[in-house]
Formats: structure tokens, sequence, C-alpha cells
């Protein structure tokens, strides 16, 4: 991003000591991202203070303070620009003596499924909901140090604030089971809660209760029993010391993820009737609840989409397979011997992936094609010869509205490029082909000259390497050439047909990206 358009202040920045730029520095540390801090209501809104990564760059201050003064944390995106997710966060009452009627902290964050390389110094990215009740947690505390006429910079740090929420939101992963990261987030709860056992306990009575750590006499059916007893409150949470008869009492904490029709809530216990937690820090628990809610309902979406997607390239390969009975299955063997040849050239398992997904759908163009032309069994005139060529250019122009399966296309435009520049559609020369394209377009020639086709009968094994010899270094890249003879084997031994297990993981991954 250019951090030279605007100036990164709009008043000279306070010093250390000052206890506006102490909160401004507690707060970028607390949230893991870039931080100003204005007053709304001036007549010349600048940056009061600010902290965080100096190449992050603020906002024009009176861009932000147009959103208002606001008593609650709020979210704010520029409209039409893909670019950070603002948090604005309500401070002033964090100071004993505040100049300015309204202060706001606004904090920047990553754009949803952003790649962290790209917006290095940003605050991670997280669930807009999530996003949300991390900052109404944060806003809370800062409510309850003003009521106990606290300083910033040295305020009582609650039990809760011990969750390391950033942590939690880097481990966020929608391709993940629900259960594997809300096994994570109740367990960094009850450490930073100091609790013997915390738990997610969903709304569902088809899910399981998720428990980290163990207290004599709690089952499944006591966790939904805890949990239920907030279900009726206003603000969906509460702490109180549970005493039964049956064992010692307990320090129940209940918070659910939403004030109305919540998904789950997250519950802590410890043996013994201590303080329980106060609302400040119950506030704290709340972005964990959300986040599990979060990462549940976009891993739904996620296996919805992935199902789709799987279903999208069956179709597609299936109707590849049936324009022409000669090569049926054709695409599936492509697919497999690129990744062999892949793995010979020790490519990464997610590269060899896409070289699996690509092999799929090299040839998905040919629905395009006439088949008077594409069948036919005689020799093809110039213009029947450039109909087949456009297969690349229509393929790349189909799966070109399939945004999921963009990084594919390289490969699928260039498994007809020729290493002497004599290729189509392109004329691209060595290195110009990427790699992909250029082990796609070994597989395929293997493939084609190891089957029958309408024009002629399949080549034998002396016949195949004869061609390849001819034209490694011509048509074809040496090393792949190599990599082909080196495992010539498993290649010839690559016949059978169908989509199996490889192209779930595939799709799995592809989707699973950022």
């Amino acid at each position: 991003m250019d951090t030279t358009a605007e100036p990164r202040y709009s008043s000279p920045p306070r010093t250390a000591g000052d206890p506006l730029q102490a909160l401004a520095s507690r707060l970028s540390r607390e949230l893991h991202a870039p931080l100003g801090i204005l007053d709304p209501n001036a007549p010349a809104p600048a940056w009061l203070a600010r902290a965080g990564s100096p190449d992050c760059e603020l906002p024009p201050a009176a861009e932000l303070a147009a959103r208002g003064a606001t008593a609650r944390a709020t979210l704010w995106l520029r409209p039409g620009e893909v670019g950070p997710v603002w948090l604005g966060l309500p401070v002033q009452a964090a100071l004993k003596e505040t100049p300015q009627g309204h202060l706001i902290a606004w904090a920047g964050f990553m754009p949803a499924g952003a790649a962290p390389d790209d917006w290095p110094g940003w605050g991670p990215s997280c669930p807009e909901p999530a996003l949300r009740a991390w900052g109404q947690s944060i806003a809370s505390a800062l409510q309850k140090v003003s009521e106990s006429r606290e300083i910033a910079a040295t305020p009582r740090k609650p039990r809760a604030s011990r969750i390391p929420t950033a942590r939690l939101i880097g481990r966020l992963r929608v391709s993940d089971a629900p259960a594997t990261f809300q096994s994570l987030a109740v367990a960094a709860a009850r450490v930073g809660l100091g609790v013997d056992a915390a738990a997610w306990v969903p709304a569902s009575a088809f899910e399981p209760v998720i428990v980290a750590g163990m207290v004599e006499g709690l089952d499944s059916r006591t966790w939904r029993g805890l949990a239920a007893d907030a279900s009726g409150l206003p603000d969906g949470a509460h702490s109180r010391v549970y005493d039964d008869s049956g064992h010692p009492p307990w320090q129940v904490s209940v918070v659910a993820d939403a004030d109305e029709s919540p998904s789950g809530w997250v519950v802590s216990v410890s043996e013994g009737a201590d303080v329980a937690l106060d609302a400040a820090e119950l506030d704290l628990i709340r972005p964990v609840a959300s986040l599990i809610a979060a990462q549940r309902s976009n891993s739904r979406t996620f296996a919805d989409l992935k199902d789709l997607l799987f279903g999208v390239i069956r179709a597609l390969t299936a109707a590849i397979d049936a324009k022409d009975q000669y090569t049926f299955g054709h695409s599936e063997r492509v697919a497999r011997i690129a990744v062999r040849l892949g793995e010979e050239l020790k490519m990464s398992t997610r590269r060899r992936g896409d070289l699996y997904l690509a092999g799929l759908l090299h040839d998905v163009g040919k629905i395009g094609v006439d088949d008077n032309v594409l069948k036919k069994t005689g020799p093809l005139t110039p213009d029947e010869f450039r109909v087949i060529q456009s297969h690349v250019v229509i393929g790349v122009r189909i799966l070109g509205d399939l945004k999921t399966l963009g990084h594919l296309l390289p490969g699928v435009a260039g498994h007809h490029e020729s290493l002497d520049g004599s290729g189509y559609p392109a004329g691209l020369r060595g290195d110009q082909i990427p790699l992909e394209a250029r082990i796609l377009a070994v597989a395929d020639t293997f493939d084609a000259m190891s089957s029958d086709r309408p024009y002629r009968h399949r080549l034998n094994t002396r016949q195949i390497d004869e061609v390849f010899r001819k034209g490694s270094g011509k048509q074809w890249d040496p090393r792949i050439v190599d990599a082909l003879f080196a495992c010539r084997a498993d290649v010839e031994a690559i016949r059978q047909k169908g989509l199996g297990e490889s192209l779930q993981a595939a799709v799995s991954d592809t989707i699973g990206r950022k």
C-alpha cells in the first residue's frame, strides 16, 4: 500500500509518557493493530495519538471523525475499496482528565480473507461479529477502569484479559472441523481465566459439548444445564456460585455468543466459592464465544462451497468425457500423470494439488468445439485446426468466471505452448511458459500418444520415447521429459478412470486458501 499519499499524523505525535499516547500504545498492543485516537467533535479533527506499525497509514482524521461519536464498538470500511476494516472504540472514559468531550480510537485490521504477507503490520483478519465483540469487550473494560478511577496506563488487569484473542483469530481456519477450533478456544479460555474447566456448549442438542479441563461431577448434561441458566438473561451472561449438595460449591460463568438467538455459550467452572467473574471480565469472554460461532458458521459455508465446487468440476470433467469416447478418462489420467511428474520434480503438496485440478480441467474448452471437427478422422484443414486450437481460449474463458479456480488459469492457458515458441495460443517461449503448463504439456502428450484416437492407433513404448527424445528442448522442457523417464513405470500404471479422494483433497485446499 502507498504510505506517502497522506501524512501519518495531522498533529505531532505525543510523547510516550503522555496518558493519551500510553492509552494508544496499550490498545495497539492489545489489538495487534495500528491505531489512532481522535476527537470527532473537534473543529479541525486531528490524530491526537497514534501507535502501531509506522508503515500502516491511517486515513485522514476528518474522514473517520465524520463517523461521529459512538457509545459502543463500531466497524467501518471505506465504500468501494478493498482496504482495512476499521474498529472504533469509545475511550474517553479511560482517562481521569480528558480535555476533549469525546475520544474515539480507530484500529485497522486486514480485510476478511486477506493474506498476512500482503498486509504487514495490520490487525489480524477477523469475522466482523467477532471483531465487534472483541472491541466491545475492550470498551467495556475501559469503562470499568473509569468507574474505579484508575488511569489507562495502570489499570487492574481482569483475569479474562489474559485470553489470547488475537492468537485465536490467527488460528481461525474455516477449513478446520468446528470441534478443532472449539477445542483450541475453550482451552485458551480455561488457561486465561485460570479456571478448572471451560466448555463450549452449543445451542443445538445435536452438536457435542467441547470441554477443556475437568471438574468432578460435570458431564455433558450438567454443562448444558449450566448454559441453560443464562439463556433468558438480557445480555446472555452471568457469573455466580452454584451450590449443590452432591458436590462442593462451583464458581460458574456463562457467556453467550450473541444477545439474541445464541448459537452457544462459553461456560467456565472452578471448584470453590471464590469471588465470581465481574461484568468486565464476562465482557472479555464474549469474543471467544463470538469467534467460535463465526468459525462454526463459516466452516459450514466452506463445506457447502466445497461440495459445490466438487460438483462443478465433476460435471465439467464428465462433459469433456461425453464429447468423445476416444478421450474418455483422458482428463483424469493427465491429472494423475501431472501429479506424479510434480512429485518427481519435488513440487510442494499444494502445487501438486493445483496440477491435479488443472489437469482435470485443461481441456474444458473442448465443450465449445464443434463435434464434427473434434471427432474428424481425416486430416484437419487450417481453419479446422484453428477451431481445435480455440479450445484453450474457450477453457480460460469458462474457468475465468470461477474465481476460486483463478490460480489454475496459467496452467490451462499454456498447456499447448512449446519451449521454442511454436505452440499456441500465445507463442510463449522457455520460462515464459508457467512450470505447471510445461508439466501438463508432457502429461497431455503422453496420454494422447498412449491412447487410440479416431485418426490413429496408440503408439508403442519405443515410439513414445523416441518422440519425447526428439522434442526435448524444443517442444518440451528437458527436465520434465527426464522426470517422465525417471518415473516411467508409475506413469504407465496410471490408467484409472473416475474421480476419487485426490479430487476431494485438492478441492478442499483450493477453497481453503485466503
